[in-house]
């Protein structure tokens, strides 16, 4: 089976997926309400009464609880999607119908990191999206973008670095909860994996950084150093997966 097959087949399992389906609609109808409600408070404040201003604490409230829903909801749900196929008893039908490991793995990372983005675009860039179309309604287009702009400028940000640098944290972030799913087989305990993977490379990254460090490089330097670090120890774990898989006996 090709890649592009098992890539293919990987979305089509989490399509399929109705329970998280239904999850990340709700969330997201939440999410939605929550905003355009908020976009109606920013207007109509000053006029409410003591009994509406006693409600904005239940709102802000349940606002909090929301946003704590929606970070654990993104945090957990790549876990459930690489570990599939271990909980369902599918792995060792795939491995045993000829699927190649290698093959399945590079493509479990991609299905998880497209399918992850299409989640995050739904729950949160849709209210982001109303949040920024009140904000010009108020101020104008023009005027958040060179808000926006002089605040990069103040902070010495890039925004090309820093997409780079969420997008290859995200990237290690996968791979490491991929290497724990491996090593635990998709069980619970697999987080707890996640996590020590997660201390341990940190520590590592940590002491590798005191080298620049101490002779003094620049912030974009320091940077650069920092993103190709990561990349090292996402190669590595990487290749620690694939490893682990070759010789799992499933």
């Amino acid at each position: 089976m090709s890649a592009q097959l098992i890539f293919r087949m990987e979305l089509f399992k989490y399509m399929r997926d109705k329970k998280y389906l239904i999850a990340t609609a709700v969330l997201a109808i939440i999410n939605v309400c929550t905003t355009v409600y908020l976009v109606y408070l920013i207007d109509h404040i000053q006029g409410f009464s003591d009994n509406e201003t006693r409600f904005l604490g239940i709102f802000v409230l349940f606002s909090t609880l929301t946003v704590f829903a929606n970070f654990a909801f993104m945090f957990l749900y790549p876990f459930h999607l690489m570990s599939m196929d271990y909980k369902n008893d599918v792995m060792a039908m795939l491995v045993a119908s000829g699927v190649n490991r290698n093959r399945l793995f590079f493509s479990k990372i991609g299905a998880t990191l497209l399918w992850s983005l299409a989640v995050t675009f739904v729950l949160v860039f849709i209210p982001g999206f109303i949040i920024l179309l009140k904000a010009s309604q108020s101020m104008g287009m023009m005027d958040i973008f060179n808000n926006l702009l002089k605040m990069i400028d103040m902070n010495h940000l890039n925004i090309f670095e820093m997409s780079l640098t969420f997008f290859n944290s995200y990237l290690n972030v996968l791979v490491l909860i991929s290497t724990a799913t491996i090593l635990m087989k998709g069980r619970n305990l697999t987080i707890l994996v996640y996590f020590a993977l997660s201390m341990m490379q940190t520590v590592v990254i940590g002491l590798v950084e005191l080298l620049p460090i101490s002779l003094d490089f620049s912030q974009t330097s320091m940077s650069v150093f920092s993103n190709l670090l990561l990349m090292l120890m996402s190669i590595i774990m990487t290749l620690v997966s694939l490893s682990i898989m070759k010789r799992q006996n499933l």
